[in-house]
C-alpha cells in the first residue's frame, strides 16, 4: 500500500516541474516560432530548478507553437531540503499554453532522485472545469518504474485528472487530483496493487517546504493482491495538515502509519 503513495509522490513531481517551466516561459520563447534558447528565472518559482538548466527549442509557429523544453540537472548540487537530481526531463508540447486540446509528454531521460531511478512517459492534455474557474490536466502514465538504491522496484500506470488552484502567490498553489482517478502497479514484494480516488486528494505546494510530497486531504481505496489473499485498504490523507501522515482502515481497523519514500 506504501508503494502507491510513494509511485504517485515520485512520479507526479515530473508533472509539477513540468508545469511551472510550461508556465514560466516567456511567451515570445513558447509561441515565438523558431525562438531558441536558455530559459532563465524559473528557479524564483520553484527551488528545485536551481540545480538545473532549461532550454526550449520551437519548432512551430505563433498560432500553433510546437516545440521541446529539456530540463536538465546537475548531480553535484541540492535543493534546500538536501535532494540531488541528475539526467533529463524532456517535455513535448503541442499546442498553445493552457488552452484546452493542447497537450505534452513528459519523457524521463537517465532520471535520478538522489540515487532512486525514475521511468516513464506522462502524457498530459488541457481542459477546463465544468465550471470554468480551473485548469485540468488529464495525465495518462505508462511505463512507470521506479528503482531503488537496494535494485528493487516499483511500477505503475495511471488515469488521473489534475485540477490546478492557481494562487496569487505560486508557493500557495493547489493540485486536487480528482475523485475517479484510477493508477494500478506493482510493489517491491511482488504484490500488485489497484488504486481508485474516492474524494479529491489535495496536494499543496506550500507543504514541500517541509519535505511532504503526498496529499494532506482526501480518500482513496488501494486493492493489494498477494499469493494468497486481497486486502483492500481506505486511505485518508487527514485535514489539511502538512504532514507524511495517512489513516488506514483494514477490516474495520484503524492504524495511523507515516509514509516513507523507500515504498516499504
Amino acid at each position: 500500500m506504501n508503494a502507491e503513495s510513494a509511485s504517485s509522490a515520485y512520479l507526479s513531481e515530473a508533472s509539477d516541474l513540468s508545469t511551472t517551466a510550461v508556465g514560466g516561459i516567456s511567451t515570445t520563447q513558447y509561441s515565438g516560432g523558431r525562438v531558441d534558447g536558455i530559459v532563465n528565472g524559473l528557479a524564483l518559482l520553484d527551488d528545485r530548478f536551481k540545480c538545473a538548466t532549461v532550454t526550449i527549442n520551437c519548432t512551430g509557429t505563433r498560432l500553433h507553437p510546437v516545440g521541446t523544453i529539456t530540463i536538465t540537472f546537475d548531480p553535484s548540487c541540492s535543493d534546500k531540503r538536501g535532494v540531488k537530481r541528475s539526467g533529463s526531463i524532456v517535455i513535448n508540447y503541442n499546442g498553445r499554453r493552457w488552452m484546452p486540446g493542447s497537450y505534452w509528454t513528459i519523457q524521463f531521460v537517465n532520471f535520478y532522485r538522489n540515487d532512486t531511478h525514475i521511468e516513464g512517459k506522462d502524457s498530459v492534455s488541457t481542459q477546463i472545469s465544468a465550471d470554468s474557474l480551473h485548469l485540468q490536466f488529464q495525465s495518462i502514465l505508462t511505463g512507470g518504474q521506479i528503482t531503488f538504491g537496494d535494485g528493487k522496484t516499483i511500477t505503475r500506470v495511471h488515469n488521473i485528472t489534475r485540477e490546478w488552484f492557481r494562487a496569487s502567490i505560486p508557493m500557495n498553489d493547489e493540485w486536487h487530483n480528482l475523485k475517479g482517478g484510477t493508477a494500478t502497479g506493482k510493489c517491491k514484494n511482488g504484490d500488485t496493487y489497484q488504486m481508485q480516488i474516492t474524494t479529491d486528494l489535495i496536494h499543496k505546494v506550500s507543504c514541500l517546504e517541509d519535505k511532504v510530497f503526498i496529499p494532506v486531504s482526501g480518500t482513496k481505496v488501494i486493492t493489494v493482491t498477494t499469493l494468497t489473499t486481497t486486502d483492500q485498504y481506505t486511505v485518508d490523507y487527514g485535514d489539511g495538515s502538512c504532514d507524511n501522515n495517512i489513516t488506514v482502515t483494514l477490516n474495520g481497523k484503524v492504524k495511523t502509519i507515516t509514509v516513507n519514500g523507500e515504498g516499504d
